[in-house]
């Protein structure tokens, strides 16, 4: 996802996505292997994106651009690969409007003739899943979305949250 910054923080995560893939092919049937597909990291696709909604708060108006960068380049390689289907892991974080995200593949999926699976992994305890999965699988999880407007802003929040929890 080119909106991750910095390049440091994409290739730390391009690896761990690698790292649990070797571990989930390493123990699954050859014809249920999982293929990863690393997108070009272009920043300046997103920075271009967003340009004045860089004040927005995570959540806000700056992640709709976002996500159609995202949504709409996954549903152009899902077509051209002739894949079934395609979808987010993003409806997984509590910060992320599932329905907004759904919407926007929707438009995705009527452009690029290309099936998406709607979903909302956060439903029935998927985020609380999630960080059980992280942990079982010694996963690397960051505390912000990507960009670095996110970045910051979980930053600003950081100072304040370590002092509540001082005073309690």
């Amino acid at each position: 996802n080119p909106n991750i910054s910095e390049e440091s923080e994409y290739r730390t995560r391009v690896i761990e996505q690698k790292r649990l893939i070797a571990e989930m092919n390493a123990s699954s049937e050859k014809e249920n292997e999982i293929l990863i597909m690393e997108g070009d990291y272009e920043p300046k696709q997103f920075f271009h994106r967003i340009k004045g909604l860089e004040g927005e708060k995570e959540g806000g108006a700056r992640c709709t651009p976002c996500f159609e960068l995202r949504l709409f380049e996954t549903a152009r390689i899902a077509a051209e690969g002739g894949y079934d289907f395609f979808t987010t892991t993003l409806s997984i974080s509590p910060l992320k409007n599932a329905v907004l995200l759904n919407e926007i593949a929707s438009r995705a999926s009527d452009l690029y003739q290309v099936s998406h699976l709607p979903s909302d992994f956060k439903k029935k305890n998927g985020y609380k899943r999630s960080v059980e999965l992280s942990k079982e699988h010694e996963l690397y999880r960051q505390d912000y979305c990507g960009c670095i407007f996110s970045k910051m802003q979980r930053e600003e929040q950081l100072p304040r949250e370590e002092t509540i929890e001082e005073n309690t």
